[in-house]
């Protein structure tokens, strides 16, 4: 059985924040021992060894699963979950998908009619993995749980991001108070523009922006503002992050990271309507547009685009 304790978060969370970790592996294990002959360009044979590895990783993983959950407790703590996300990630064509499940969506546990988000409360990480599992269709392989209120100080580690905030945004019971406009948000506001729900599309738009500054956060922290910030990012990561992924696969996915950010994760967010049923309120998923949806991303990760595969050919 797969060991279920927290495992060097920093890499971890890296993985629900664009694979920050690459960093760390091509820091300290891709450094070549062996000094190259003159009449060699070390530039060309490190382009080959690394693909080499990245071909290895492939066979070994394969196509690996990531359930991703958001949650406003400490670690140990069981609490409906905020945020829950599926990421897919196709270590052979080096890209991903994203899958966002809205926190209302109605879904079976345990037999019976639940809001997905509620799993969690009921039977911790095996059955919120059991209840996606049986939802999407699909085995999750790790788990990843964030207590996403430390976003806050992620964000403000990496001196904010930017982004285009469509509307007002006003709910001062959540401390909300957004102007429209493109911004530099800080660690608090930007937790406030992924959470504000009060929109025409409600929880889908909400699931949207959460995908947004997962995308967004990963660049920062993969560039120069997380590597200066290094030692006050890994302290947060390991005091908010629980995880099982075993630190062979944690470098193994760290060492793809690069071309994964570059190829853009595909956003899914589980589609369907708002609907009361027995005086209670619930996202009802369109299962026929899911299943399309589905299809026509896993196609699309799995898919390496010819420029790709020439330029792996002439390495």
């Amino acid at each position: 059985m797969r060991n279920k304790k927290t495992l060097y978060p920093i890499v971890i969370i890296s993985l629900a924040l664009g694979l920050f970790a690459s960093w760390l592996y091509n820091s300290y294990f891709t450094l070549d021992p062996n000094p190259q002959r003159a009449d060699i360009d070390p530039g060309l044979e490190q382009k080959k060894q690394d693909e080499q590895e990245k071909n290895e990783i492939a066979q070994q993983l394969g196509e690996y699963t990531v359930l991703l959950l958001g949650v406003d407790t400490p670690k140990g703590f069981k609490t409906r979950t905020d945020t829950i996300m599926l990421a897919t990630v196709d270590t052979e064509t080096r890209k991903a998908r994203l899958v966002s499940i809205p926190r209302d969506t109605r879904v079976k546990i345990k037999g019976a009619w639940d809001k997905v988000n509620a799993a969690f409360v009921y039977g911790g990480i095996d059955l919120a993995k059991k209840t996606v599992e049986d939802f999407l269709g699909v085995q999750v392989d790790r788990y990843i749980i964030v207590n996403f209120n430390s976003l806050t100080q992620i964000v403000d580690a990496v001196d904010g991001i930017e982004v285009d905030v469509p509307i007002r945004m006003l709910y001062k019971a959540e401390n909300i108070d957004l102007y429209p406009g493109r911004q530099t948000l800080s660690g608090a506001d930007a937790l406030a523009y992924s959470r504000f729900r009060y929109t025409d599309d409600g929880d889908i738009g909400r699931a949207k922006r959460q995908q947004e500054v997962i995308e967004i956060l990963s660049k920062k922290i993969f560039g120069v503002e997380g590597l200066k910030n290094l030692p006050e990012l890994v302290k947060l990561m390991q005091e908010n992050v629980e995880t099982d992924v075993p630190v062979r696969e944690i470098f193994a996915l760290a060492k793809l990271a690069p071309d994964i950010i570059n190829n853009k994760i595909v956003s899914v967010v589980v589609p369907g309507k708002n609907e009361k049923i027995d005086d209670l309120w619930y996202w009802s998923p369109d299962l026929a547009k899911l299943e399309q949806q589905l299809r026509t991303s896993t196609d699309e990760i799995h898919t390496i685009a010819k420029s790709e595969t020439n330029q792996n050919n002439n390495l």
